[in-house]
C-alpha cells in the first residue's frame, strides 16, 4: 500500500494508486493545474481521495455582453449570455480564476500581484494586466454588509485594424443557500444594489441603483423594487413580481419607460440571509447587464 499526501499538479500529472483489497487491480487520479489533492488508506487498505486542499471551486452565474466600438460607433452589442459557472479560489495565493462563458477552456487568474493599488477603492479591489486591457474588479464584502455573497466584473478589450472588441463579464458567487436549508414558511426583507452596464450605439453606459426584494417563502412568491441609474434616458424605476422555485432560483421580469428588466438569482447563507444574482436591461437600442447583491 503506498500513501501520497498533498501532492500538486506541479510534483506530477498522474497518480496510480494500487489497490490492496484487489490484487492485480489499479486506479488512477488526474490532478489538474492548480489542484492539490489529500490521498489517505480507508479502512479496506485502499487510497482514496479525501479532500481538496486548494483550488476550491465556489458556484457562480455569469453572463456576458460582447460588443464592437469603431470611429466612435458602437456595434454588435446585445450578445448577452447567462451560464452557471465556477470561480476557483486559491486561498494559498489569494488568487481567483475565471472562465469564459461561452468557452470553458478559455481562463483567467488573477493575483496579489495583478492588484491596481490606483484603480481600487474601499469597496471594490481591481485587478490589472496584459496593459490594462483586461481587468477584474472584486466586491469587498467586507466593506459591505455582506457575508456569504459578492460578485466581480471581468472585462476584456483588444484592438485591431481600428476596431476595439470588448467583452464585459458578471459573476456573483460565494455560498448559496442549499436546497435542504431553503425555508418554506415566513418571510424575508432584503435591501438591494445593482450594479452594471448598458450598451447602445453610443458606447458603455455604467449602472448602479439600489432597491429592495421581499421574499414569501411558504407561497414562493417575490415582490420587488428596483432604481436603475444610469441609462441613456435618466434614471429608471421598476417595480414588480417574481417567483422563488423550491430550489432557491429567483426570477423576475418587468418593464417601464420602454426598458425590460430580468432578473435571475439565489439566495445565499445557511438560512437564505442574503440574495443575490444577475440582471438583463434591454429596450430597443441597447441592451445591458449586471449584477445585484442584498441583505
Amino acid at each position: 500500500m503506498r500513501i501520497f499526501n498533498s501532492v500538486t499538479a506541479s510534483a506530477l500529472a498522474l497518480v496510480v494508486i494500487s489497490g490492496a483489497a484487489q490484487a492485480g487491480t489499479t486506479s488512477t487520479l488526474v490532478i489538474h493545474a492548480g489542484e492539490t489533492y489529500s490521498v489517505t488508506a480507508n479502512s479496506l487498505g485502499t487510497s482514496a481521495v479525501t479532500t481538496l486542499a486548494v483550488g476550491t471551486k465556489v458556484p457562480a452565474q455569469q453572463s456576458t455582453v460582447k460588443y464592437s466600438t469603431k470611429s466612435g460607433v458602437t456595434s454588435g452589442f446585445g450578445n448577452y449570455a447567462r451560464a452557471t459557472s465556477t470561480v476557483v479560489y486559491d486561498s494559498a495565493s489569494d488568487t481567483y480564476t475565471l472562465r469564459d462563458t461561452g468557452s470553458l477552456s478559455i481562463t483567467s487568474s488573477f493575483g496579489p500581484a495583478n492588484v491596481d493599488s490606483g484603480a481600487s477603492s474601499t469597496e471594490f479591489t481591481v485587478y490589472s494586466k496584459n496593459g490594462g486591457n483586461e481587468t477584474f474588479r472584486l466586491l469587498n464584502k467586507s466593506a459591505v454588509p455582506l457575508t456569504y455573497v459578492q460578485y466581480g466584473e471581468w472585462k476584456r478589450s483588444a484592438t485591431a485594424s481600428g476596431t476595439t472588441s470588448v467583452n464585459d463579464t458578471f459573476l456573483v458567487f460565494g455560498d448559496k443557500t442549499t436546497k435542504a436549508q431553503m425555508p418554506h414558511s415566513g418571510s424575508a426583507s432584503y435591501t438591494t444594489m445593482y450594479d452594471g452596464n448598458f450598451v447602445d450605439k453610443d458606447g458603455e453606459h455604467a449602472l448602479d441603483g439600489t432597491g429592495t426584494m421581499t421574499a414569501s417563502f411558504g407561497s414562493g412568491s417575490l415582490g420587488y423594487t428596483a432604481t436603475i441609474n444610469g441609462a441613456p434616458d435618466g434614471s429608471l424605476a421598476f417595480a414588480g413580481t417574481g417567483s422563488i422555485s423550491y430550489a432557491g432560483n429567483i426570477m423576475t421580469s418587468n418593464s417601464t419607460s420602454g426598458y425590460t428588466l430580468s432578473q435571475y438569482g439565489n439566495f445565499y447563507g445557511p438560512a437564505a440571509e442574503e440574495v443575490g444574482g444577475l440582471f438583463k436591461l434591454s429596450n430597443r437600442y441597447g441592451q445591458g447587464q449586471g449584477a445585484f447583491v442584498g441583505n
